[in-house]
């Protein structure tokens, strides 16, 4: 218990000295540094269109939005690279001519480059893109049924900006281009609209570094990590459970068939979150992992007095391979297996008229990386995507409901506890 409190203390303790350990040389335990902090984020522009009482179509702009945002993540590659995620806080809803509209970024995952390594007291150019969904619902209330479908629509903003540093402290003033801002809508359950998403955001945001790997380099060095690595493998001791937790998004990846039949108003479903628990066994000398893993969640829509429920209850059984270790950045992919029950609720115009649910085999693939150091740690982080095609719910006959899903979970705490004694 007193090592793991420790652990959990590296996450929120306040560190004294220079982040940017990899100026003096650069090693494997000076790849990555953990940041956290907070930005606050200006969209500018966007509009939407809507039928007035007269049954005419009216536009209205959207307006400018402030959106404050936790980030979690580290700068990689000795300074040369930033990945985060970015998390909402607070969501505005622009009431505006019997409208009421909610036009937000969902969570931002964010890839950036910098030419010119952060250091510290030094003002760095860097570039990159994200992969930022965007959700976008109105009701209207000039209608009987006033709740309009959920856009749920992903783009690869470009980002450019500036970062200064300060010690363990990062100031950013960022700016991203939407270059893909127009999407369809409906405006109603037959008629489609073209909305224009923001096409500008501008960023200003705060992160402090937190160095939790440093500690371990001098025992590489000399050798002592690998003389160690070498006497637990040969007794099995590097064999042994871990333990992972963290948080998913599950992307819904297409329109269902059923929907683009029946329901063309309704596209893709909105994206789940989802806490992410792992048991897994971890085998030292193949370095594979085998885990086994839990989720139940769901998602909802709600559009022209069309209520629709899905709910996805999954046990699931991966094993993935290491493929290579690059400074501590430690891929891996292989196969994954679910046991699934589904189901489907349809309410239509305040009448229930489909209750399905099934029990099926799911077969995905899981991918990711850890950031690992060393193998005789006591815990890592890892990054883990898992991909299921083709999982549907047979509806009527000829149709069915998509449950195809992207799981990203970007940062899971994963801790050996036979290694803490």
């Amino acid at each position: 218990m007193r090592n793991l409190l420790l652990i959990l203390g590296l996450v929120v303790v306040v560190q004294i000295g220079y982040a940017q350990v990899y100026k003096e040389k650069q090693t494997r335990h000076r790849f990555a540094q953990m940041n956290l902090g907070l930005d606050f984020q200006s969209s500018f522009g966007g509009s939407t269109n809507y039928f007035d009482e007269q049954g005419n179509v009216q536009s209205l702009n959207l307006g400018n939005t402030y959106t404050p945002r936790f980030l979690i993540g580290g700068t990689h590659f000795w300074g040369h690279a930033d990945f985060y995620i970015a998390i909402p806080l607070y969501i505005h809803t622009l009431k505006k001519d019997n409208q009421e509209i909610n036009a937000f970024r969902g969570v931002e995952t964010v890839f950036k480059y910098y030419p010119l390594r952060i250091e510290n007291n030094k003002i760095r150019p860097f570039i990159g893109a994200s992969f930022a969904p965007f959700y976008f619902e109105q009701k209207n209330n000039n209608f009987g049924f006033a709740s309009g479908p959920e856009l749920n629509n992903t783009s690869f903003p470009l980002l450019t900006g500036i970062t200064f540093n300060s010690k363990n402290h990062l100031l950013e003033l960022g700016l991203a281009w939407n270059y893909n801002n127009k999407q369809d809508y409906y405006i109603s359950r037959n008629q489609i609209s073209t909305i224009k998403t923001p096409p500008l955001y501008a960023t200003l945001s705060y992160r402090y570094i937190l160095e939790t790997t440093l500690g371990a380099e001098k025992s590489w060095e000399s050798g002592r990590t690998k003389e160690i690595t070498d006497i637990l493998a040969d007794k099995g001791r590097l064999n042994g459970f871990y333990l992972g937790a963290g948080i998913s998004s599950a992307f819904w990846l297409k329109q269902s068939e059923y929907n683009r039949i029946e329901r063309s108003y309704i596209g893709k479903y909105s994206t789940s979150i989802i806490p992410d628990f792992t048991l897994g066994y971890y085998l030292h000398k193949a370095d594979v992992n085998l885990a086994i893993g839990y989720r139940g969640y769901g998602t909802s829509a709600d559009a022209y007095g069309t209520l629709q429920q899905l709910n996805r209850k999954s046990l699931l059984f991966e094993a993935t391979k290491i493929l290579f270790d690059y400074h501590g950045f430690v891929p891996f992919v292989g196969p994954a297996i679910s046991f699934e029950n589904l189901s489907f609720i349809e309410n239509f115009e305040g009448s229930n008229v489909i209750d399905i649910e099934d029990n099926k085999i799911g077969y995905g693939l899981t991918f990711g990386w850890d950031i690992r150091p060393n193998r005789i740690q006591s815990w890592t982080l890892r990054t883990n995507l898992r991909w299921y095609p083709n999982l549907f719910l047979d509806v009527e006959p000829n149709t069915k409901v998509s449950f195809d899903n992207l799981e990203f979970n970007f940062i899971q705490l994963i801790i050996y506890p036979s290694r803490m004694l």
